[in-house]
């Protein structure tokens, strides 16, 4: 009696490894395009680098007329803060920029701009020398009709 042999598809037997290598492309492309962080998007790059979370951060400055400085982000804001910085494009760093004018107009403190300054940490190498570089500088008007009058 001849035993039945189970065999797959050939696009069944080699999904997998094409969809791992795809995740791969696509986290390289954002990495060097977008400056997402090589930890995220599938993490291809975390052992290649220490540029993740905590090598990376945001500058906040809040502008108004009578009013222009540097302000800490609140803790209700972290997650938005920390999603801006490891892939620091208009939308994300647009919410985080919103969330803060609107954190500042709840505190009856004026704004008209907020700034946003996205820098991750670099190593010499040589003398391994930690300085910051600059990623990202968004800057977000608040709408006249959000502000108050």
């Amino acid at each position: 009696m001849e035993r039945a042999v189970l065999t797959l598809p050939l696009m069944a037997r080699y999904l997998p490894a094409a969809l791992l290598a795809a995740v791969a492309v696509v986290q390289i492309a954002l990495a060097t395009t977008l400056q997402l962080s090589a930890w995220k998007g599938g993490g291809f790059g975390m052992f290649s680098t220490l540029d993740h979370g905590g090598f990376r951060g945001v500058d906040v400055v809040v502008d108004a007329p009578d009013r222009s400085e540097h302000v800490e982000i609140a803790a209700s804001l972290q997650v938005d803060a920390a999603r801006a910085v490891a892939l620091p494009v208009d939308w994300l760093l647009r919410n985080l920029a919103a969330g803060i004018a609107a954190r500042e107009q709840r505190n009856d403190r004026p704004v008209s701009r907020v700034t946003l300054s996205v820098w991750r940490a670099d190593f010499d190498r040589a003398t391994l020398r930690g300085s910051e570089r600059p990623i990202r500088t968004f800057i977000y008007d608040v709408p006249r009709e959000s502000a108050p009058r």
